[in-house]
């Protein structure tokens, strides 16, 4: 909790003078709204993606950030605009939480197949409450990703000038991923290894649409 509210006030004083979007300062924004999640979904959810795996990258972040090149790019902002961003980065840390769900549940069920429980895994829940953890978290990050590509729709004046348009596409490309994966799970109960592979599929389009052209803006094309 300490940890939390250090990072918390770091961003502040970050963001005091102006939003500061950059790839690494977007990272460190991101952790701590995993943080965040992890802390609520673990005090009412026991069987929530372990801290164990999220703090690592919550420090990692604060590494990168305060240890590599950081160009400030300044934002031009109105509240309208701030809550597309936080919305969107909350999905991104949701989904990223489902992320490692999905993979501590592979490793879960390849070591249940097994019969061999082995560390960390043999005090995980049961598979079957490990699998609606990772569709509470896909749904919460899905309706939190929904509000904030149509709150974002209002904003792009011309999507190309704005280079908007990898972005754009891949969040709109892992939109349609999960609205998949939670209609198969409603209509056709999915479950296992589609529904893990399928998720990290997800967020990788995610992972693409941010950080892979913020990177590409940042440093390849700047």
């Amino acid at each position: 909790m300490l940890a939390l509210i250090f990072h918390g006030a770091d961003i502040f004083m970050t963001m005091s003078h102006g939003w500061v979007l950059n790839l690494f300062t977007t990272l460190s924004i991101v952790a701590w709204f995993m943080a965040l999640a992890a802390l609520i979904w673990g005090a009412k959810i026991p069987n929530a993606p372990p801290g164990i795996i999220i703090y690592p990258i919550v420090a990692l972040s604060l590494m990168l950030k305060a240890s590599l090149p950081n160009e400030e790019v300044k934002v031009l902002i109105n509240p309208a605009l701030e809550w597309h961003i936080l919305l969107s980065l909350a999905a991104y840390s949701l989904f990223a939480l489902a992320a490692i769900q999905a993979i501590v549940l592979a490793v879960q069920e390849q070591q249940l197949k097994q019969r061999h429980l082995a560390g960390l895994i043999r005090k995980l829940p049961p598979l079957q409450s490990m699998e609606n953890s990772l569709f509470q978290l896909i749904t919460s990050g899905f309706v939190l990703l929904s509000i904030g590509l149509i709150a974002g729709a209002f904003f792009i004046h011309d999507i190309f000038a704005q280079h908007l348009a990898h972005k754009t596409i891949l969040s709109l490309i892992a939109w349609w991923v999960f609205a998949i994966i939670l209609w198969q799970r409603w209509r056709n109960g999915l479950r296992g290894k589609t529904a893990i592979r399928w998720t990290l599929i997800g967020f990788m389009f995610l992972l693409l649409a941010y950080f892979g052209s913020q990177f590409i803006l940042e440093y390849v094309l700047n």
